[in-house]
């Protein structure tokens, strides 16, 4: 079964119709272990028929799961974000024949029948809303790259200066220069 599908056959066949859903879901796939629900998922959603397509508008709110990519701890963000989108029946594609390939699916979601799967669309609003790194604080300093010590919580004993090893007989030279 379709987790986010949504019955548009009111609204597709009236020119001018409206709809609206609400719809909140406990679980959600979004098909990367980075990021998992902590809270419900909740849409609230308008389907409008604009004659040629449908257009589908409306806010998701959620909050979700994830971890520091410095540090390591488990961080909860909140998501809400706003979506507008056309839909357009799978047999009207043959309408813009006209426009190269893939510029299409630019435009519109395909559809095809009285349900309309939203997962897609849902799933790609949310990772657009998302930050690429996640960080449980801006000033995180994540963990030591040697002993695995968590820096925010103080400082390790590990040398932290490296010489790259490429220069290290230079210093070796140094080092006999100075005896």
């Amino acid at each position: 079964m379709l987790t986010l599908a949504l019955d548009i056959s009111k609204v597709r066949s009236v020119v001018g119709a409206k709809e609206n859903y609400q719809l909140q879901v406990k679980n959600f796939d979004f098909q990367t272990t980075q990021f998992e629900l902590a809270d419900d998922l909740r849409l609230f959603l308008t389907i409008v028929n604009e004659g040629r397509y449908l257009q589908l508008s409306g806010q998701i709110e959620t909050t979700v799961k994830s971890h520091c990519d410095r540090c390591l701890k488990e961080v909860i963000l909140s998501v809400k974000c706003s979506i507008s989108e056309r839909l357009l029946f799978v047999n009207d594609a043959k309408l813009y024949a006209h426009l190269a390939v893939g510029e299409l699916e630019e435009l519109y979601y395909l559809y095809n029948g009285d349900f309309f799967d939203a997962e897609d669309l849902v799933r790609e609003s949310i990772l657009a809303d998302l930050p690429l790194k996640v960080l449980c604080r801006r000033d995180c300093q994540g963990l030591c790259s040697k002993c695995g010590q968590d820096l925010n919580a103080g400082s390790c004993q590990c040398q932290t200066t490296e010489i790259d090893p490429r220069l290290a007989i230079l210093a070796k030279l140094k080092a006999t220069e100075e005896v």
